[in-house]
């Protein structure tokens, strides 16, 4: 493969992941035709790690190709695919379409940034072609976790392209389309060059249940347990499952409380676009402990751990409105995303150290993923018959396996992309090409930062070795110590031991660099020579090599 090229001029049809092959997040993909570029969502990751609070795909290849950028077409409204606009957009600043409710997800969150006026929305409708540059787009529908989810068909004069976005087949969503398996068989029959396919759920074989069944078992349990006060996480996007909470909570005689910004959003969200009709305004927090428990149910956010969100702060009994009680009963409606299973087990721990009895999706059949298994991929493979298989969406692992079963099924050319390949989509002979610049950056407060930058890299040190700051005093040959702090190496309780290393080092400052510089020295060279006796003084004396910074003051 060719080094990473800051040529972008490409001919025929190519494609290009920005981001989501290597990880599951930050979905952003370009193709390119005869160099004239659309991308396909724009979305975000997410790591609490350093101060590190989102991520998103670097746009260095997108801003040195920005004026060839035709237009962003979103796939569905949920925060991976979506959750970068306001950051990178405006790096960008080409047309968004997108389907109705991604469209009012995109318009709140742009406002939150105060650019919503800036960004030209357009609403794309199912059924109809979108034309930019030499492409034709349309938008498919499928059964996913968030309502108006679509595939796309890119036709181009050199075959049509499916990208799946997020998918699966589900013939009772409860909320939402089915997936248009016919549209699928039509374009398949007509003749498909490239699927270019989700990849969450290669693992598993068989298909998940339908949400109506999710339905029908949250109604069930949340009836088994009539003393109990009952919370329920989910994913707050999910309004089929929010609103399955709700006929549960109603069977069964209990209302209905909320907890959690996010679900706040999205029920403000669904309502202006006609979802969630029927049910009424969500109760607010603050009306939980105030509530009969036998007759409550408490929805939240939190069912990856996140720890900020609702479940976090109840287990660990910071949350203002929510308290535990004794034999509370808590359901994880959901499954764990990969790289969270960490963040999900401690809020569990914290929970069943309480007493508290938790419900999850190994127990019953209280989740439906959105995204194919095995038995749905081959299905789809079925339906479309590509020539070219592209697995997206993934780890590099989920990717691999997803090549596999295309292999196993007989479609001609698999390529397994990362982010940053160049991928050539021809007839003759599809292949990687070349690489462009990638990289993730961090929402780090109101910046975005390098992940591989040299902030990160001391944040790493700093927590991991501590910290000691020294000022010391050069005068006509004399150099004092004259104070040192420590960050992150003693205990409150170990003040004699800072005490005895402070002396040690004030000892050898003054017997070793007084004989050395001997009224001569300078104060880079001081400074230089006092950094390294406090460090080796530390680890001789604690088997540590902190971060040190030191402070000469010339008399």
């Amino acid at each position: 493969m060719k080094k990473k090229s800051e040529k972008t001029n490409l001919s025929g049809l190519n494609f290009i992941s920005i981001g989501g092959c290597s990880e599951i997040g930050m979905n952003l993909y370009a193709y390119v035709m005869n160099d004239q570029w659309i991308l396909v969502d724009m979305g975000m990751g997410f790591d609490n790690n350093l101060g590190r609070e989102l991520l998103v795909p670097s746009p260095d290849t997108l801003i040195k190709n920005k004026s060839k950028i035709k237009a962003l077409f979103i796939t569905h409204s949920h925060e991976d695919h979506i959750g970068a606009i306001p950051y990178i957009w405006s790096m960008v600043g080409c047309p968004i379409y997108a389907r109705p409710f991604a469209l009012e997800m995109i318009k709140d969150r742009l406002q939150q940034f105060g650019i919503e006026k800036d960004v030209p929305l357009i609403k794309a409708s199912v059924g109809t072609t979108i034309s930019v540059g030499d492409f034709d787009v349309e938008y498919i529908p499928v059964a996913h976790s968030t309502p108006e989810s679509s595939a796309l068909a890119i036709k181009t004069s050199e075959g049509v392209i499916i990208h799946t976005g997020d998918w699966r087949l589900d013939d009772n969503p409860v909320l939402g389309s089915k997936t248009d398996e016919k549209r699928f068989e039509e374009y398949g029959d007509s003749g498909i060059l490239a699927l270019v396919c989700d990849s969450t759920n290669v693992f598993r074989e068989d298909r998940f249940g339908s949400e109506k069944q999710v339905r029908e078992n949250l109604i069930k349990i949340v009836g088994k347990h009539t003393k109990n006060r009952i919370l329920i996480t989910c994913f707050a996007s999910n309004l089929a499952r929010l609103e399955s909470c709700y006929i549960a909570a109603k069977e069964n005689g209990r209302q209905m409380v909320v907890a959690g910004r996010s679900i706040k959003r999205i029920e403000k969200i669904a309502k202006l676009s006609g979802y969630l009709s029927s049910v009424p305004a969500f109760l607010d927090e603050r009306k939980a402990n105030s509530l009969d428990p036998a007759r409550t149910l408490v929805v939240c956010t939190g069912s990856q751990g996140e720890p900020t969100s609702a479940l976090a702060k109840i287990a660990e009994g910071s949350h203002k409105s929510v308290s535990l009680l004794k034999d509370d009963i808590v359901i994880f409606s959901s499954r764990v995303i990969p790289g969270n299973e960490k963040s999900v087990l401690d809020v569990q721990n914290s929970l069943t150290s309480k007493n508290v009895k938790l419900i999850m999706d190994v127990d019953s059949d209280i989740h439906a993923s959105g995204h194919p298994s095995k038995a749905e991929l081959v299905h789809l493979y079925n339906l479309t018959k590509p020539q070219i298989l592209v697995p997206i969406h993934g780890e590099t692992v989920q990717l691999h396996k997803h090549a596999e079963i295309g292999n196993e099924h007989g479609i001609k050319d698999v390529i397994i992309p990362h982010d940053g390949c160049v991928l050539k989509l021809s007839k003759d002979n599809p292949k990687i090409i070349d690489t462009v610049p990638c990289g993730v950056l961090a929402v780090d407060g109101s910046k975005l930062i390098p992940i591989d930058g040299i902030v990160y890299k001391q944040r790493k040190t700093l927590s991991s070795s501590g910290v000691v700051s020294a000022c010391v005093s050069y005068n006509r040959g004399s150099i004092k110590l004259l104070d040192m702090q420590c960050v992150g190496i003693f205990e409150n309780s170990e003040q004699l031991d800072a005490d005895d290393i402070k002396k040690d080092i004030s000892s050898e400052i003054k017997l070793s660099l007084e004989n050395i510089f001997k009224g001569k020295g300078n104060a880079k060279d001081i400074k230089s020579s006092v950094e390294k006796i406090i460090r080796t003084a530390f680890i001789d004396a604690r088997g540590k090599k902190p971060v040190v910074f030191v402070h000469v003051i010339t008399v």
